[in-house]
């Protein structure tokens, strides 16, 4: 199952640098656990994505819940969780293993 997080700043960019290093070494745990396939700052620069691959939901909130970033109440998080009924066939197998292939 894949787990879609943002992650919108409740604070100014000053206050969130802060904590960065700490966030940034927190999602190299994750890439480390498997638990994150993707993550990134959105374009509008008021937050970030964080794409989880976890069969789970409980597994991804507790990790969440130890960011830097959200354990100081520095962002407000939001998830949508989806099972891929339809992927791409170059999308990696072990991310969405019941979808049907297309291409």
């Amino acid at each position: 199952m894949l787990h879609s997080v943002t992650l919108s700043y409740l604070y100014t960019p000053d206050e969130i640098k802060m904590h960065f290093d700490e966030h940034k070494a927190w999602l190299v745990e994750g890439f480390a656990q498997g638990l994150i396939i993707l993550a990134g700052p959105l374009k509008n620069g008021g937050g970030g994505y964080i794409l989880f691959n976890s069969e789970d939901i409980q597994v991804v909130e507790e990790f969440l819940s130890s960011d830097p970033f959200v354990k100081y109440g520095l962002v407000q998080i939001d998830i949508v969780s989806t099972e891929p009924a339809l992927c791409s066939k170059d999308f990696p197998l072990q991310w969405a293993p019941a979808a049907n292939r297309i291409g």
